[in-house]
């Protein structure tokens, strides 16, 4: 049992995203927003990629409110004082 494939992996290309497949997939969900459908989304703007994949790109590197780069001292002293006091629970350090 378990589930079904979300894409045909035969014909979806795996490995470093281009820099025209970033153009493509920020520009299509900034006029059109995602729809809630990941699955669909290659499809409809021509990528050779896995729903999946264009999920993560778009929230791990390309939304617009992501921070790229490092901490500031007051990000640092603030996650510091926050890993002292509750030890290594990222997930809820991550949210103050």
């Amino acid at each position: 049992m378990g589930r079904a494939p979300c894409c045909d992996k035969a014909n979806v290309k795996k490995g470093p995203w281009s820099a025209e497949e970033d153009t493509k997939l920020k520009s299509y969900i900034e006029q059109h927003g995602t729809g809630g459908n990941w699955i669909a989304l290659p499809q409809k703007i021509g990528l050779k990629r896995c729903g999946k994949s264009c999920r993560l790109r778009w929230l791990n590197y390309l939304r617009p409110n992501i921070k790229h780069g490092g901490f500031s001292e007051e990000e640092d002293k603030i996650i510091c004082s926050l890993y002292l006091s509750i030890g290594s629970r990222w997930s809820i350090i991550a949210a103050q």
